[in-house]
């Protein structure tokens, strides 16, 4: 450009033809693929903006562009336009960022705040959320683990609900009338403890058999030789976990039970607090959920000494997850789906999006 070989227009055609080769590969994937997750997800994020450690803005016109093309292109999920805030970020960026989420819904943010002091400030978002330091990290991923099901499980004594078929053994069946909140936790840690153990199982698996048939070297190469993995976990259905342990704590929950004895149904008698509402009774209860999981996964070693991480990600499995789910204590029928990521439940977060905030800050990095 300083040669006058570019102009802006031309800048932001260069910026706008990548950006639709990195939306034309969703049409690589499979129709089964594509209907376990929704929105055609290819995991490609463009990290913007962020300040230096040395007090610099990381803001160039590049950054404007790759948002710009939400006005050229329209609107899509992918790649994930991530924004790295920081409240030290140039006002006439912040401008441009609020008014093209106004435009568009189509921005994701991260604390750039919290994440510089932990990671440097040339660290980027992998995947959807995770951070990690460029070409000195790398993430071992693979799926989530259903909170909600799992709970469905520790009441039906380890039977699948939908299926009918026993998945979990040694879980005693819940013959209680009404659900008693402390038998229930209490079968519950053993049901995680057990998925716990089978998802570090299943990621080793996964991650040997991919280096052993897939390594990719070329990518390998622009990393550290000693490179850190870190292993990217996830849970499903935390709000829905939450919400029906809730209930059954602080309203009467009554299984409907079909005639093999599994709960298909649940009768709830009187109010509940709801997670999403700034309401620690309930928020405390996901906090809790998350940290035990937590634990029982780090109790298990991973392959090529990955460091375990966990998310609250359901994003863009919630539908197929809820396909997959019979209906659940907190007043969510069989078939409908999770609320996306941390979030409360559709409707159920009454007292505004700063309280709903609050719900899910108080969840702890793991």
């Amino acid at each position: 450009m300083a040669n006058g070989l570019l102009d802006e227009k031309a800048a932001q055609e260069l910026i706008d033809q990548f950006i639709i080769k990195l939306r034309l590969v969703r049409h690589l994937r499979t129709p089964e693929y594509n209907e376990l997750f929704g929105g055609d997800p290819t995991w490609v994020t463009e990290s913007l903006g962020g300040m230096g450690v040395d007090g610099r803005t990381l803001v160039t016109k590049s950054c404007f562009r790759y948002l710009h093309t939400l006005t050229n292109l329209g609107t899509a999920p992918e790649p994930n336009l991530t924004v790295l805030w920081s409240q030290n970020l140039p006002q006439g960026w912040k401008d441009y960022c609020s008014k093209m989420s106004i435009d568009t819904d189509s921005i994701q943010y991260e604390n750039d705040d919290i994440m510089r002091p932990m990671y440097g400030d040339d660290y980027c978002i992998a995947c959807c959320v995770s951070a990690m330091a460029v070409g000195k990290q790398m993430q071992l991923f693979g799926a989530r683990a259903n909170l909600a099901k799992s709970l469905l499980y520790s009441i039906n004594g380890g039977i699948d609900e939908v299926k009918g078929m026993k998945v979990i053994p040694e879980i005693a069946p819940n013959t209680e009338e009404i659900l008693d909140y402390p038998t229930v936790i209490t079968s519950y840690k053993k049901v995680l403890a057990y998925v716990a153990e089978l998802y570090v199982d299943t990621i080793n698996i996964i991650h040997y058999m991919h280096d052993k048939y897939a390594y990719e070297a070329s990518q390998m190469a622009l990393h550290d030789t000693l490179v850190e993995r870190l292993a990217a976990f996830g849970v499903a259905g935390l709000s829905i976990a939450a919400d029906s342990l809730s209930a059954i704590k602080f309203a009467k929950v009554r299984p409907i039970r079909n005639e093999q004895g599994v709960a298909v149904d649940f009768k709830v008698e009187g109010d509940f607090p709801k997670y999403g509402n700034d309401d620690d009774r309930v928020d405390d209860i996901a906090k809790e959920i998350v940290m035990y999981f937590s634990s029982e996964l780090k109790k298990h070693p991973l392959y090529r000494k990955a460091r375990h991480t966990l998310s609250a990600l359901t994003i863009t499995s919630n539908v197929m997850y809820g396909k997959k789910t019979g209906t659940t204590p907190d007043g969510r029928k069989a078939g409908e789906p999770f609320a996306p990521g941390a979030n409360p439940m559709h409707g159920r977060d009454e007292n505004g999006a700063l309280a709903s905030l609050n719900s899910v800050a108080k969840i702890p990095l793991s």
